[in-house]
């Protein structure tokens, strides 16, 4: 048996109908940089050294690079600016190492990647349903984005 990639963890976490499934995926799943992934999406605590906008990168068309975001994951810590591990690193070496990382992944991988730095949790994938999976991983919940459209019913505007 192969080793699921974080992407395919997550989305098939996000597919998932109840929240019971979507967290028994997760805990099924269990890795130090599946937490870690997810902790940086949603977590407010966290900021990354890196620019807002996704840089140019080529994506991997090597099927080998399957799950290799398990090993690069070990290089997060050289983005955060919380974390000592980037401090002395030149803002030039940060952004190269980081295109170097997405052009390594696979490309949903990589995509996943760019969404953690942009902090944009899934609405289908919410912070709540993480800590059940994981206590106490996200401590400063970032609100979830919704589509556009109408709201659900349980979020429409009460008329008096």
């Amino acid at each position: 048996m192969t080793t699921l990639s974080l992407a395919e963890i997550v989305n098939s976490a996000r597919k998932a109908e109840t929240v019971e499934e979507k967290v028994a995926i997760l805990k099924k799943n269990d890795s130090t940089q599946l937490r870690d992934l997810l902790a940086l999406m949603c977590d407010a605590r966290w900021t990354f050294d890196l620019p807002e906008t996704a840089p140019p990168y080529n994506e991997s068309v090597i099927n080998e690079s399957h799950g290799l975001l398990y090993r690069e994951m070990r290089k997060m810590p050289y983005f955060v600016e919380q974390r000592e591990e980037g401090k002395g690193l030149p803002r030039i070496r940060k952004e190269s190492l980081f295109i170097q990382i997405l052009e390594a992944v696979d490309k949903e991988d990589a995509k996943l990647v760019l969404r953690m730095i942009s902090k944009e949790p899934y609405p289908d994938l919410a912070p709540e349903v993480i800590n059940q999976a994981f206590p106490d991983s996200i401590n400063e919940a970032i609100p979830v984005k919704r589509g556009r459209g109408r709201p659900k019913k349980s979020e429409a505007p009460v008329s008096e």
